[in-house]
């Protein structure tokens, strides 16, 4: 599980830097906002990943960051600041909260997170192609920088929010494999889907025991 602690002493790793500068650059230079971050399965790092590029943008830059949990398969992003996971996404595609309203402050000036909600059984019924448009657009109103967590890409669910949906509609989808733990069969299937799928995967950042060694290197395609 990822901590606070985890999260506040790696933000400032220098490898974080140039991520966060060339993803920065490359959306400034296209007029873009919106990053996911995908995996072909779970435990790759994709939560640690937002969590700790938010908090590197926010701290570093002007720029207005919003972390979105849209990982309903194991929704964690509210678990690194001491967040509750209720009042997130699931009550904004229920109608029950305008999406403004569950925004959640981080302590850090300039980043907000909208946390996975409360768990909704059928959310399945609430979620299509125009309500995550709708939303990404708006969010883009408010928001300099907007980062997507997301379930993985070959673990399919009715009850997900779509990955390769997700990855034609945002502006970057960057493909997160954990080192001697994601085979390359995985890697290519979970690229191809999002290809076959309308999307395009913009790098390829390869974990290296994250949580341990907080190191990660961007790769282009």
């Amino acid at each position: 599980m990822i901590s606070g602690t985890v999260v506040r002493s790696g933000y400032n790793y220098a490898e974080f830097h140039r991520i966060r500068e060339k993803i920065v650059d490359t959306l400034q230079r296209q007029k873009q906002k919106t990053v996911l971050v995908v995996s072909p399965h779970d435990d790759a790092g994709n939560t640690l990943l937002v969590s700790l590029l938010g908090f590197n943008t926010a701290s570093f830059t002007d720029m207005k960051v919003l972390l979105v949990d849209l990982n309903m398969r194991r929704p964690q992003l509210h678990i690194p600041f001491g967040l509750k996971m209720e009042k997130g996404f699931t009550e904004v595609a229920a109608g029950s909260l305008n999406w403004r309203e569950t925004l959640k402050d981080s302590n850090l000036s300039g980043l907000q997170i909208m946390t996975a909600g409360s768990p909704v059984q059928e959310l399945y019924r609430h979620v299509n192609q125009s309500l995550i448009e709708g939303l990404i657009h708006d969010m883009k109103e408010d928001f300099d920088l907007i980062l997507f967590d997301s379930s993985p890409v070959l673990t399919r669910n009715r009850n997900n929010v779509d990955p390769v949906l997700l990855s034609a509609i945002c502006d970057m989808a960057l493909m997160l494999a954990q080192e001697k733990k994601t085979p390359r069969v995985e890697l290519r299937d979970a690229i191809a889907a999002i290809t076959d799928g309308g999307g395009a995967v913009s790098g390829i950042l390869y974990n290296k025991q994250f949580e341990k060694s907080l190191a990660a290197l961007i790769r282009e395609r």
